[in-house]
């Protein structure tokens, strides 16, 4: 068998070191691992209105008027108003009947702009609110009682939303 020179042990001997060297970094380095988690979803929560009206005009016979809504979110996300209902309305004046002399256009298109209809993220310490102005949902019928004059209506707001989290 034929005799390895000094010089070519040594090279050999280094190549085999830093082979060596290389796999035990990569080793140190390269890791895996498993193991098992649990998450929760945070839940919703209900938007408040905490305003409802009318514009100084107020309602007039044969008109429509817009709803002018402050809306409360207290959930960590923007929420989009998607639906808007009205419902119950009344006046408690003599002879002013708001079933008889008011209609409620729940059909009445919401604004198309979304940033007119978003409501900011806000906090349970820290509730976020927008105006919402609803062109067209209350309707006075064009032959109103005359006790309606200067009435103060009631009504009921009902809203649906979705997150408007991007």
């Amino acid at each position: 068998m034929r005799q390895l020179s000094r010089r070519t042990t040594a090279i050999t001997v280094t190549t085999l070191v830093g082979l060596c060297a290389a796999g035990a970094a990569w080793a140190a380095w390269s890791l895996t691992g498993s193991g098992n988690a649990q998450a929760k979803a945070g839940s919703v929560v209900e938007l408040k209105v905490t305003s409802a009206g009318l514009p100084a005009t107020g309602l007039t016979p044969g008109n429509t008027t817009a709803v002018l809504l402050t809306v409360q979110n207290r959930n960590q996300f923007p929420v989009r108003i998607t639906h808007i209902r009205l419902s119950d309305i009344d006046s408690s004046v003599p002879g002013c009947d708001a079933g008889d002399n008011v209609d409620i256009v729940n059909s009445a298109p919401l604004p198309a702009d979304p940033a007119k209809v978003t409501v900011p993220a806000g906090s349970d310490d820290a509730p976020a609110t927008a105006k919402i102005t609803w062109d067209g949902p209350l309707h006075m019928v064009a032959d109103a009682a005359d006790a309606c004059q200067g009435a103060p209506f009631t009504f009921t707001v009902n809203l649906d939303a979705v997150s408007a989290a991007s």
